[in-house]
Protein backbone atom coordinates (compact mmCIF):
# COMPACT_ATOMS: atom_id res chain seq x y z
CA UNK A 1 0.00 0.00 0.00
CA UNK A 2 1.10 3.94 -0.72
CA UNK A 3 0.55 6.43 1.52
CA UNK A 4 0.47 9.80 -0.13
CA UNK A 5 1.34 12.89 1.83
CA UNK A 6 0.61 16.38 0.87
CA UNK A 7 2.82 19.52 2.74
CA UNK A 8 1.45 22.69 1.80
CA UNK A 9 3.27 25.53 2.58
CA UNK A 10 3.34 29.48 2.28
CA UNK A 11 4.99 31.16 0.35
CA UNK A 12 7.26 32.94 3.11
CA UNK A 13 7.78 29.47 4.63
CA UNK A 14 9.63 27.92 1.45
CA UNK A 15 11.37 31.11 0.61
CA UNK A 16 12.88 31.21 4.58
CA UNK A 17 13.80 26.88 4.25
CA UNK A 18 15.54 27.69 0.76
CA UNK A 19 17.00 30.73 1.65
CA UNK A 20 15.83 32.48 -1.35
CA UNK A 21 13.24 34.49 -2.75
CA UNK A 22 10.80 33.15 -5.49
CA UNK A 23 10.73 35.38 -8.37
CA UNK A 24 7.15 35.60 -10.64
CA UNK A 25 7.03 36.16 -14.17
CA UNK A 26 3.45 37.32 -15.42
CA UNK A 27 2.13 37.13 -18.44
CA UNK A 28 -1.09 38.48 -20.38
CA UNK A 29 -3.31 36.22 -21.69
CA UNK A 30 -6.02 38.43 -23.08
CA UNK A 31 -6.84 42.19 -22.20
CA UNK A 32 -8.28 41.26 -18.69
CA UNK A 33 -6.62 38.35 -17.86
CA UNK A 34 -2.82 37.61 -16.44
CA UNK A 35 -1.11 34.68 -15.67
CA UNK A 36 1.37 34.57 -12.95
CA UNK A 37 3.59 31.80 -11.90
CA UNK A 38 7.24 31.00 -10.44
CA UNK A 39 9.95 31.64 -12.94
CA UNK A 40 12.75 31.02 -10.15
CA UNK A 41 14.38 31.77 -7.09
CA UNK A 42 16.48 34.51 -6.22
CA UNK A 43 19.25 33.94 -3.43
CA UNK A 44 18.96 36.51 -0.22
CA UNK A 45 22.46 36.84 -0.08
CA UNK A 46 22.95 37.92 -3.35
CA UNK A 47 21.41 38.41 -6.69
CA UNK A 48 22.14 35.10 -8.08
CA UNK A 49 19.15 32.89 -9.32
CA UNK A 50 18.72 29.25 -8.54
CA UNK A 51 16.30 26.43 -10.14
CA UNK A 52 12.91 25.66 -8.88
CA UNK A 53 14.01 22.26 -8.37
CA UNK A 54 17.07 23.11 -6.75
CA UNK A 55 15.06 25.55 -4.20
CA UNK A 56 13.11 22.52 -3.83
CA UNK A 57 15.51 20.29 -3.16
CA UNK A 58 16.79 22.33 -0.51
CA UNK A 59 13.14 22.82 1.00
CA UNK A 60 12.79 18.90 0.92
CA UNK A 61 16.06 18.08 2.59
CA UNK A 62 15.19 20.42 5.69
CA UNK A 63 12.17 19.03 5.97
CA UNK A 64 13.54 15.71 6.36
CA UNK A 65 16.66 16.97 8.24
CA UNK A 66 13.49 18.13 10.54
CA UNK A 67 11.53 14.72 10.95
CA UNK A 68 8.72 16.12 8.93
CA UNK A 69 9.62 13.88 6.22
CA UNK A 70 10.79 10.04 6.96
CA UNK A 71 14.41 9.59 6.01
CA UNK A 72 13.39 6.68 3.88
CA UNK A 73 11.60 8.89 1.30
CA UNK A 74 13.70 9.77 -1.53
CA UNK A 75 11.24 11.26 -3.82
CA UNK A 76 8.63 13.76 -4.07
CA UNK A 77 7.12 16.55 -6.60
CA UNK A 78 5.82 19.76 -5.96
CA UNK A 79 3.38 22.57 -7.26
CA UNK A 80 4.11 26.16 -7.36
CA UNK A 81 2.23 28.91 -7.36
CA UNK A 82 0.59 29.56 -10.43
CA UNK A 83 -3.38 30.87 -11.75
CA UNK A 84 -4.85 33.31 -14.16
CA UNK A 85 -7.01 35.89 -13.02
CA UNK A 86 -9.02 38.77 -13.89
CA UNK A 87 -7.83 42.02 -14.09
CA UNK A 88 -10.33 44.87 -13.07
CA UNK A 89 -9.55 48.71 -13.56
CA UNK A 90 -9.42 48.84 -9.87
CA UNK A 91 -6.89 45.66 -9.26
CA UNK A 92 -3.54 46.17 -7.84
CA UNK A 93 -2.35 42.76 -9.05
CA UNK A 94 -1.06 42.20 -5.35
CA UNK A 95 -3.01 38.77 -5.02
CA UNK A 96 0.32 36.67 -5.53
CA UNK A 97 -1.11 32.56 -4.91
CA UNK A 98 0.36 32.14 -1.77
CA UNK A 99 0.73 28.38 -1.38
CA UNK A 100 3.48 25.79 -2.40
CA UNK A 101 2.48 22.01 -2.39
CA UNK A 102 5.09 19.33 -1.59
CA UNK A 103 4.26 15.79 -1.75
CA UNK A 104 5.84 12.33 -1.21
CA UNK A 105 4.88 8.62 -0.92
CA UNK A 106 5.88 6.58 1.71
Amino acid sequence: MNITTIIELENQEVEAIAGAKLVFAQEQIEENIIETCVECFQEEESEDRISTEEAMERVFAKLQEDGVIPANVEEFSFELPSCERLKSKADNMADIPQKVILSFVS
